[in-house]
């Protein structure tokens, strides 16, 4: 199923002696909402690209 808009989800994690804060977006491919998506990357530490090829 398609994403229309954004999805998110946060998560803590505790690993070792430190607090590990997750949040995954996951923004729509369509080229309507391209331009929201360095508003929500800003200040990321890591990105993950994942696409479907079907």
């Amino acid at each position: 199923q398609a994403t229309i808009g954004i999805d998110f989800l946060s998560k803590t994690m505790y690993l070792e002696d430190r607090t590990v804060r997750l949040q995954l977006w996951d923004t729509a491919g369509q080229e309507r909402f391209r331009s929201l998506i360095p508003s929500y990357i800003r200040d990321s530490t890591v990105a993950v690209v994942v696409y479907d090829i079907t």
